[in-house]
């Protein structure tokens, strides 16, 4: 070969053989790169180039075994601002076990109280309401609702009446034309009645969520909203010719338990806030 090397002779090795073919089996057995899935790539990149390449594992939250007042109320009216995890929850990096989590004390509720027929839940604060039965059941106004404190359901306390509770304020503080369909008008009474409302317009409010109504003994169901009365009162007042075409002069009206007379021109002298849907009327006149 007048000198010339075999470049085989200098170049290839079986050992190199076997390395580089040993990597090739491992790519596709999916061996290469990978790492613990706890850990993550880490560098510092500097003028183009990287100084620093490692890897570190994720610190784990604090456990804290006891739940103070004021983590209890962020479990039950801030719980978004953590994070929420199956077995309780993580504020700010600390993690709270749904077993430490205590009972709400009827010390921190208040009662629902109504002023001037206008009863307001305010956010922030837990409530304490009582059945028929006499049984003791605690809401939050929490994000604009009415809810069982999440430390209790979070726990696997789920109780049916105080859903029921919440949900019968929540729905009057948005929409309440179809509450008769969920509840009956001795059970919409009975819940009106002791928080305070008294026959009349009144309103509820529920956070930031407010809708007028008028508490009626009539037909027309308990909770009225006020809207239909403006629209049946006016109705009754300035239509009379249609409302009263078949009555006399002198035809009496119960209108709430009171008398009223139907005058010459066929009117019907109603104050505003008579319970319009509570009326006997008389015999109609024969055609």
């Amino acid at each position: 070969m007048n000198g010339m090397v075999n470049w085989k002779n200098v170049n290839w090795n079986p050992m190199t053989a076997l390395s580089r073919k040993q990597r090739m089996i491992d790519i596709l057995l999916g061996k290469q790169n990978t790492v613990n899935k706890k850990q993550r790539d880490s560098f510092i990149r500097r003028d183009n180039c990287v100084d620093k390449i490692g890897l570190y594992t994720a610190p784990a939250s604090k456990t804290a075994g006891k739940v103070s007042g004021e983590i209890l109320d962020k479990i039950n009216f801030a719980y978004l601002d953590g994070t929420e995890l199956p077995d309780g929850f993580i504020f700010e990096g600390v993690k709270y076990s749904k077993e430490d989590f205590p009972s709400i004390s009827l010390d921190k509720c208040e009662k629902a109280v109504t002023e001037n027929n206008a009863l307001v839940f305010q956010p922030g604060k837990y409530y304490q309401f009582t059945d028929e039965a006499g049984k003791t059941h605690i809401l939050t106004c929490t994000y604009g609702r009415l809810y069982q404190p999440r430390s209790d359901t979070k726990r696997g306390i789920i109780d049916d009446t105080s859903f029921e509770i919440g949900q019968f304020w929540n729905k009057l503080s948005k929409n309440g034309t179809f509450i008769g369909l969920n509840y009956s008008n001795e059970t919409v009474r009975r819940l009106l009645n002791d928080a305070g409302i008294t026959e009349g317009f009144f309103s509820v409010q529920v956070g930031d969520n407010r809708q007028e109504y008028f508490y009626s003994n009539g037909n027309a169901g308990t909770a009225v909203p006020k809207e239909r009365y403006d629209n049946t009162y006016h109705f009754f007042m300035e239509d009379t010719d249609t409302v009263f075409r078949d009555y006399e002069p002198g035809d009496v009206f119960l209108v709430g338990g009171k008398k009223y007379v139907l005058s010459e021109d066929k009117k019907l002298d109603l104050p505003y806030g008579a319970d319009i849907y509570d009326m006997k009327w008389p015999p109609q006149k024969r055609a």
